[in-house]
């Protein structure tokens, strides 16, 4: 595969596995907005702030888990979070039941029973315990991987997320035909407590380096981000968290409402051998259609990341989100253009993890990577946690299309800020010349 050694195989499986069971867990509630807004006769904003509950929960607490990874044998820290988030969802199936006793409160207007009490405090943990996975995720790969197949093993590991994002619709759009939601966030929860037993006795094993580079030596200290040159670094990291977010003004939106935003315009439904396939389960496909297309784009730019300048990669990728986000919101189209179209935000929204990934890696000295990506995916995640209620506001007074048009802005900005790192006042030449050699 690719090159790799057997053991680095190994280890881009296991690892890429759990980048695949957190983004299964990150995309879980989605694609059921559509069944709960009628089930429990929610509004969308209130249904964007449970998404926003739990990325409030992944962002605020990944930068102390990034110093954690840099501190601690990540093989307990890893295996543990994906734990909670499990247990997390047992719980929220069981919201409505534990939320019986709670006193309603009032929230803007609008009145805010016990059962969504619980589903928030539950949400607030699943994002606690997806948070692990990046800042242990990332330095790891860095430890059990050799420089020159990093950008490849990126790639698997980033594609492993957009298969767990297209898992999770693609299953809960046959689940949906037979079981009620509790039951299915029931079955996933009780999965998610399985498997994080699974990865600790997998990674209790000696094949993989889990204990963090500056505690592998006598010096522990290491280097720190005070002696790192601000245009090596600083800035540049700062430009990677404006590309973090500028995209996800799209991605916010496409993975919130992506399905209620095709089953709004488009209500596309067939029948296939007696069995009526709803709106509902047809958006669902063309969900995970668009994070197919994703993981299939980020294994191909694993590979072009260890022989290309990672800018350059972005840039092409936002061009191509960009025609997508103005196709999808302004034309009428056909079964199959919906496809393409759909395929499109695929490879330049979610396509894009080995690039970007690569930056922050080769910006980041050695023993001080789990922190790097910590403080990245937290500030990032922080800032747009609030985007899927402002979104869902939008879209409920705006309308759908006219909602989706002004999330084209996001790949827009995107691509000025990954400008920012053309400039020698942000990021260096030199320093750009070293980061293509060893982004691989």
């Amino acid at each position: 595969m690719y090159g790799l050694s057997r053991r680095e195989i190994r280890f881009a499986l296991v690892i890429s596995s759990s980048h695949f069971t957190q983004h299964v867990y990150y995309r879980l509630l989605p694609p059921l907005i559509p069944v709960l807004a009628v089930a429990l006769e929610y509004p969308l904003w209130q249904l964007g702030l449970l998404i926003s509950v739990y990325q409030f929960g992944m962002g605020i607490v990944q930068a102390p888990l990034g110093v954690l990874s840099d501190q601690l044998d990540r093989r307990y820290l890893l295996p543990t979070g994906l734990a909670i988030t499990g247990g997390a969802y047992i719980g929220f199936a069981f919201a409505p039941t534990l939320g019986d006793p709670l006193s309603a409160l009032s929230l803007f207007g609008y009145t805010v029973e016990g059962g969504f009490i619980i589903m928030s405090l539950a949400m607030l943990l699943v994002g606690v315990g997806l948070a692990v996975v990046h800042p242990v995720g990332y330095p790891m790969i860095t430890d059990n991987v050799s420089d020159t197949n990093k950008g490849k093993v990126l790639g698997v590991f980033g594609a492993s997320s957009k298969l767990g994002d297209a898992a999770a619709p693609a299953v809960i759009a046959v689940l949906i035909l037979a079981l009620a939601w509790e039951q299915i966030i029931l079955l996933f929860g009780v999965a998610g407590v399985l498997y994080g037993i699974s990865l600790y006795v997998v990674l209790r094993s000696d094949d993989y380096e889990t204990v963090p580079a500056g505690k592998r030596t006598e010096d522990g200290a290491g280097s720190s981000g005070d002696t790192v040159e601000r245009r090596g670094y600083l800035y540049p990291m700062v430009a990677i968290y404006l590309f973090f977010i500028s995209t996800h003004i799209s991605t916010r939106g496409l993975n919130t409402f992506l399905p209620a935003f095709l089953v709004a315009v488009y209500a596309y439904s067939f029948e296939i051998v007696g069995v009526q396939v709803g709106a509902e389960s047809v958006a669902n496909m063309y969900f995970s259609g668009m994070l197919i297309a994703g993981a299939a784009m980020q294994l191909v730019l694993g590979g072009l990341t260890d022989a290309y300048d990672s800018r350059q990669l972005l840039l092409y990728c936002m061009a191509i989100a960009t025609g997508g986000m103005i196709a999808l919101a302004l034309f009428d189209l056909s079964f199959l253009l919906l496809l393409v179209v759909v395929a499109m935000l695929g490879v330049g929204l979610y396509g894009v993890n080995p690039a970007r990934d690569a930056l922050v890696s080769d910006f980041s000295p050695p023993d001080y990577e789990g922190r790097s990506f910590g403080y990245i995916f937290t500030a990032g995640t922080l800032t747009v946690a609030p985007l899927p209620a402002v979104i869902g506001y939008v879209l409920e007074t705006a309308g759908m299309r006219m909602g989706f048009l002004w999330l084209a802005v996001g790949p827009v900005l995107a691509a000025g800020c990954i400008g920012l790192l053309y400039s020698n006042r942000i990021y260096l030449e030199s320093d750009v010349g070293a980061c293509t050699d060893t982004s691989d």
